[in-house]
């Protein structure tokens, strides 16, 4: 009689912890991750991408795969991100274009904002005005004045990118009139600049200011208020009469809504762990971009401001896309 009610209290418990959730037992992660990051492969934010993918492989000892979805100003690679299961395996590179811009410019996305639980931050840069270094112009003045009475192709990363934002911004505030070269990411389009194939590019600091510094390209102002540390010798716009050029880019982590807080939160302290990396954080500096640690929910106040504020930027400019 003992024997046969131990044998049945033991299928039992059998019972139970076949039917449990699995979060009773299962150590996340069990499997690699997947980062999509909304640019094509090469790019300079893919770059960063990588090697934080990298560190956050070692840290939580599965492979953080970066699956690159460029395309239609990043829309393509984030809606990818709101259409996949909230279980911590895909994630995004969430960046100001996504959450800043993009939900001010278009009025139909596939995707809600709200569709996403910040992660933490990763960096932030302005961004610099670039052209052949064999332009005619040869400070910001006299390309201002080369731009009047004319429409200047400007290349930039899609209409309605950040790129292209701040290229409405710019010539808005010049009274001057630009037509939009769009590139499926930023490599594509430093190429072509590089080869004077287009005349003007908004760049990210990163991508541009190697090119700068072995005068192949030249740097007429940067978009944040004060001077970038990484580059002392390039004047901020705001500096040189035009305050109302001022942007930055800033890339972080946000995973699908509905993914566990304690999910959230792994991700997070591995984030924060990988950005410890000295050779990333001298790569950073060195190429103009800021490293900055949030939580989760400084994150999240974080993208609320900067919605706030790109939405008067937006406005301002009168870009917007069907």
């Amino acid at each position: 009689m003992k024997s046969r009610l131990m044998a049945c209290m033991a299928f039992a418990s059998a019972i139970i912890a076949f039917t449990a959730p699995a979060t009773l037992w299962a150590k996340y992660p069990e499997k690699p991750i997947r980062l999509v990051v909304p640019f094509p492969a090469g790019g300079t934010t893919d770059v960063v991408a990588r090697q934080v993918a990298r560190n956050m492989s070692t840290l939580l000892g599965q492979e953080v795969i970066v699956d690159n979805r460029g395309g239609a100003a990043t829309i393509i690679g984030v809606d990818a991100v709101a259409k996949a299961p909230s279980d911590g395996y895909t994630i995004l590179l969430a960046t100001a274009t996504t959450f800043s811009v993009n939900p001010h410019l278009f009025k139909k996305m596939p995707y809600k904002i709200d569709e996403f639980v910040p992660i933490g931050f990763i960096s932030e840069a302005p961004i610099v005005l670039v052209a052949p270094f064999g332009a005619s112009a040869k400070n910001l003045q006299e390309l201002v004045r080369s731009l009047k009475d004319k429409e200047t192709p400007v290349a930039t990363t899609g209409k309605g990118g950040f790129s292209h934002l701040t290229a409405a911004m710019f010539f808005n505030a010049i009274g001057a009139k630009f037509r939009d070269v769009p590139y499926r990411g930023e490599a594509p389009a430093l190429q072509d600049l590089l080869t004077g194939q287009v005349p003007l590019y908004f760049g990210s600091m990163p991508g541009t200011l190697p090119h700068v510094k072995s005068e192949k390209l030249r740097a007429y102002g940067v978009t944040s208020i004060e001077r970038s540390p990484a580059a002392p010798g390039i004047a901020s716009f705001t500096e040189q009469g035009l305050p109302e050029v001022v942007a930055t880019s800033w890339f972080g982590l946000s995973a699908p809504k509905g993914t566990a807080p304690d999910i959230i939160a792994t991700l997070a302290a591995a984030l924060n762990k990988a950005m410890d990396d000295k050779a990333l954080l001298e790569r950073m500096a060195t190429e103009g971009s800021v490293p900055r640690k949030f939580s989760p929910t400084e994150f999240a106040d974080y993208i609320k401001r900067d919605h706030e504020r790109w939405g008067k930027i937006v406005r301002g400019a009168g870009v917007e896309v069907d």
